[in-house]
């Protein structure tokens, strides 16, 4: 038992699972642990840094919650207080966390931020749902995120994930993180919406291989800019529905390119 304390309170001396956005450490990072699927380096939209991830389903996720807007913080494989763990599994009789989660202890894979509420979110493939091992971590896990923590606890499985959206914000994804919005591309996107009006069941695809041929532009030069657009959110689109798909008609300007635009036509 003193063992498991000193290498934890190691852990949260050197920093880990503590500070917020920019400063914040994982508990575990590519560099310093090993992962049975594939590991993944993002760097984060929310956060200005770069996330750790250790599957498929944590870059899925970690996509999902970095697009969406209410989101202020995610912190990934945020490691759990073993005092509390102990805690509960004493009271429950639980077996007690495990010296195979030293030196990282166990840990939850996001602890995200909805403006001031945290949830807690772990990620688990439906496969491993009948292990009786992992069930049990999980239980524990929500007794330390609900009972001492007053935060609520998620599971999310590749069945959480919409597919669509999630290829939508990956095609998305690769532009968003170096991008600035300027006066140039707002005029674009005012001109866009303009031709957006008179061919509204055009698909984005003909439109955009229709403007590269008649413009004399190398092929997916329009569909880079549009994405470049929403990817900035300066025009949008749902997100249910495959960009491969969209019509004209499905795009729409944001509060930002109307505010603008209400500018261009009073000067």
């Amino acid at each position: 038992m003193a063992k498991i304390i000193k290498n934890y309170e190691e852990l949260v001396t050197e920093g880990y699972g503590q500070g917020h956005g920019r400063d914040y450490k994982p508990c575990k990072t590519v560099q310093n642990f090993s992962s049975i699927g594939r590991s993944h380096r993002v760097q984060g939209r929310v956060s200005k840094r770069l996330h750790h991830l250790f599957s498929d389903l944590e870059l899925s996720t970690f996509l999902l919650l970095d697009w969406n807007q209410k989101v202020t913080d995610i912190r990934e494989h945020y490691p759990l207080d073993i005092y509390d763990l102990n805690s509960i599994c004493s009271r429950y009789r639980m077996n007690k966390v495990s010296v195979d989660y030293i030196p990282f202890t166990l840990s939850s894979d996001f602890l995200v931020d909805f403006g001031k509420f945290p949830i807690a979110l772990d990620t688990l493939y439906s496969k491993d749902l009948n292990k009786a091992h992992i069930i049990e971590s999980l239980e524990i896990k929500r007794r330390y995120w609900e009972e001492e923590h007053n935060t609520p606890f998620k599971l999310i499985t590749e069945k959480d994930i919409p597919a669509t959206v999630l290829e939508n914000i990956k095609w998305l994804y690769v532009e968003k993180n170096d991008l600035e919005i300027t006066n140039h591309m707002i005029d674009q996107a005012i001109y866009f919406m303009e031709e957006i009006s008179q061919y509204p069941q055009s698909t984005l695809i003909l439109f955009c291989n229709h403007t590269d041929q008649t413009q004399k532009m190398g092929i997916g030069t329009t569909l880079a800019l549009f994405r470049k657009l929403f990817a900035l959110r300066i025009l949008q689109f749902n997100l249910e529905i495959s960009y491969l798909e969209l019509k004209l008609s499905d795009i729409h300007a944001s509060n930002l390119l109307q505010n603008e635009n209400t500018i261009h036509a009073t000067n």
